[in-house]
């Protein structure tokens, strides 16, 4: 009973940490996407730009 009790402790712990990080990053995902869009683009121009 004790071995349970720690594992549904230890999942349940986890669950909570998860949930936390979500929030946290969670507001920030349309500023990595946009900020990844633009990085490809101007990659991609460089490519084309200094390619022979």
């Amino acid at each position: 009973m004790r071995k349970t009790r720690s594992i549904l402790f230890t999942l349940l712990l986890a669950a909570v940490t998860v949930r936390v990080l979500w929030l946290a990053i969670e507001p920030l995902v349309p500023y990595l996407v946009s900020g990844t869009a633009i990085v490809l683009v101007l990659g991609f121009v460089y490519y084309r730009i200094t390619r022979w």
